[in-house]
């Protein structure tokens, strides 16, 4: 397939926008992006998005987020985590039961503040810049969903979690502000992201393992939209832009019985690659709402 999706397993040391031109170039691919940033020194899953693919980048960002690692209390530092400067150190770090009453009160709908370090645009450069560059700023809080926010200690000020969580959420700031509920400071060891949305790290690609060959169809981003296979001819029709084929379409007795204004993947019957999305309109006619196209260079 020559659009689709890779599941990579990202390591330490590495950013996103590292990985994603490391998949350009072993690909040759034309157009590569990912579903939601990873810090460089986080681990785990990151959806690196080839061709076509990157046009549903919207679909892809939604779902929950899993988390898991390692945090640590009773530390402040530039970043909210421990790759940066120590602001505070402390030793009082409260007993167990009041560290997990404390990351109750973090679970729902929250007032988060992210991290500066974060890839968030200030007027128009990325927070992580300005903050490199010395510049002063603010961020400011914004409401996300914490579902879930598990918590065990390991050492004395160490503290293993995991978080399900909106797309947006930040573990270091959840580290930073459970710290600051507590009084003692607080910042995260490491971070590994091991799902988004229906996606799964289990069985995700090594940085080596990277080849056309371990490419996913791009409908797996988006399991909640039917996708129905069309004859070839109609699907060839629709991806060449003849509007009339679309009407055709539309008398499919699967694609018929659609409610209206919902949205749908097809794909040929001939081919298993998704070709893109149509939306039903509320007169039962089709428009297309994407279609990725081909490209060059198919392997």
């Amino acid at each position: 397939m020559h659009s689709g999706i890779l599941l990579i397993d990202k390591p330490a040391g590495i950013t996103s926008a590292g990985v994603v031109g490391r998949v350009k170039r072993i690909l040759g691919a034309e157009r590569v992006g990912h579903a939601g940033t990873l810090d460089p020194d986080a681990t785990g899953l990151l959806v690196v998005l080839v061709n076509g693919a990157t046009r549903v980048a919207s679909y892809a960002a939604d779902g929950t987020k899993r988390y898991s690692g390692i945090m640590r209390l009773g530390v402040t530092t530039t970043t909210d985590d421990m790759a940066g400067e120590i602001l505070t150190e402390s030793s009082a770090v409260p007993p167990f039961e009041k560290v997990l009453e404390a990351s109750r009160a973090l679970i729902g709908a929250i007032q988060q503040v992210p991290p500066k370090v974060s890839a968030i645009k200030v007027q128009g450069k990325r927070a992580h810049k300005l903050t490199r560059e010395g510049h002063e700023f603010e961020l400011n809080a914004r409401e996300v969903t914490v579902s879930r926010f598990d918590i065990e200690r390991v050492s004395d000020n160490s503290f293993r979690y995991v978080v399900e969580c909106s797309p947006g959420t930040y573990v270091r700031s959840l580290a930073r502000d459970l710290g600051e509920a507590l009084g003692c400071g607080g910042a995260v060891e490491s971070i590994r992201r091991e799902k988004s949305g229906p996606l799964s790290v289990d069985g995700a690609l090594t940085l080596e393992e990277i080849s056309w060959g371990q490419l996913r169809d791009w409908s797996l981003l988006i399991p909640h939209i039917p996708r129905i296979e069309i004859p070839e001819e109609m699907a060839v029709a629709i991806r060449n832009g003849h509007q009339l084929t679309l009407k055709k379409v539309a008398q499919l007795p699967e694609v018929a019985s659609l409610p209206r204004y919902s949205i749908f993947a097809y794909a040929s019957v001939e081919d298993p690659e998704t070709i893109g999305l149509l939306k039903v309109l509320g007169s039962g006619e089709l428009e297309v709402a994407i279609n990725l196209g081909r490209y060059p260079g198919r392997k």
